[in-house]
């Protein structure tokens, strides 16, 4: 048997995204099981178990439980938390203690700038979400010559926050409003007048679930209308558009992953089959979370195939090598130990849901591009 452990926000503020990861690890490790297990390359056959503790999406018990899961039940092979602040302490400790952590969720330039040679991300760095929104934002019969940034003030937000102002800089696009709001606020009322009254073009809000809810709701309410609103996180997910109902309908949100870009996979056969397995078990579709969740999984599966001695640096170094392909497209870790990869862009379209619509090659519709005012809706 072997353990992979780590920590999850399975409550709190990223409980809905942190869900997404559990299942997709369960159903992973369960098909991996069924079909026999991992033979690795000692001969060995074994069964993958997983030691998932809730870190309540606080990043000091996340990293109280890495330190326990290494000291007290001698787990060498770490499932990375969600989020960036909370992922940043926790791969500390995975470097202090010379283990192995897969990361699905941590984006943050800090994480990997450090020289940590024990930490691997399945997601690009923040600083680039957003880039693929403007690209497509820019490519439109009337692009836009304004925007505004509102960024929460945590790690990641305040790197792809940095991402957005480089990339509209570039473009020549003038930024109105540039915003940051506190982690714990209910009300972006205020953030949001200003975006209505300087009459910015685009909004991008970088930021989770919780606000792009919050963001969702409250733009109605105060009247804010603007060519393209976009999240850097959290608009993808089917509670996002739940809880925001119509008012959801039109936002943008990046994806590292395309769900119509059918890949092979060892696991799941193919990324459709993947896609109808998750949403036959879970009762949801699956995001780029859910399949990056899957590939971390089968990214340790990978490295313990390949190894002649189960120890953490051998693991950590087939890792650095590996390369496979997986329903969440190639597996490749750049020497940084982040998986090189361009976003596609979604959008919540009435009638048909959430849509690929760029770049033009991947896209499963055209834009509604600029977004009806409200008095039109």
């Amino acid at each position: 048997m072997i353990t992979l452990g780590g920590s999850m926000s399975l409550s709190g503020d990223n409980a809905g995204l942190g869900r997404l990861y559990k299942d997709a690890y369960e159903l992973t490790i369960n098909r991996i099981n069924e079909a026999g297990g991992v033979e690795a390359g000692d001969g060995t056959t074994y069964e993958l178990d997983m030691v998932l503790r809730d870190d309540e999406s606080d990043a000091s018990k996340s990293e109280s439980i890495y330190q326990e899961l290494i000291a007290t039940e001698d787990i060498d092979y770490l499932l990375g938390p969600y989020s960036s602040t909370v992922t940043l302490p926790a791969s500390a400790v995975a470097a202090e203690h010379r283990r192995p952590m897969v990361a699905g969720g941590g984006a943050s330039p800090e994480i990997f700038n450090q020289g940590n040679e024990w930490i691997f991300s399945l997601l690009p760095v923040a600083n680039t979400y957003s880039e693929s929104s403007i690209e497509m934002a820019m490519a439109q019969s009337e692009p836009p010559s304004s925007a505004a940034i509102l960024a929460e003030e945590d790690t990641f937000s305040q790197n792809s926050a940095e991402g957005a102002r480089q990339k509209l800089q570039s473009t020549g696009v003038d930024i109105v409003v540039n915003q940051t709001f506190p982690s714990e606020t209910s009300d972006l009322s205020t953030y949001l007048e200003r975006v209505r009254d300087t009459d910015a073009d685009i909004l991008i809000l970088n930021a989770h679930e919780k606000h792009a809810i919050i963001a969702a709701e409250q733009m109605e309410n105060q009247n804010v209308d603007v060519d393209m609103a976009m999240a850097t996180v959290g608009t993808l997910t089917d509670s996002f558009k739940e809880q925001t109902g119509a008012n959801g309908d039109y936002w943008y949100g990046p994806s590292p992953w395309a769900i119509n870009n059918d890949s092979e996979d060892d696991v799941f056969g193919s990324t459709s089959e993947f896609v109808s397995a998750l949403t036959s078990e879970y009762g949801y579709e699956p995001g780029y979370h859910s399949a990056a969740g899957s590939a971390v999984v089968q990214t340790f599966q990978h490295a313990f195939m390949q190894v002649d001695e189960l120890t953490p640096e051998n693991v950590r170094d087939a890792i650095q090598d590996i390369q496979f392909d997986s329903l969440y497209g190639p597996i490749q870790f750049a020497n940084n130990g982040v998986i090189p990869r361009d976003m596609v862009v979604y959008q919540w379209q009435p009638d048909i849901g959430k849509q690929i619509v760029w770049p033009k090659q991947a896209r499963q519709s055209d834009p509604i591009y600029p977004m009806p005012d409200w008095d039109e809706r």
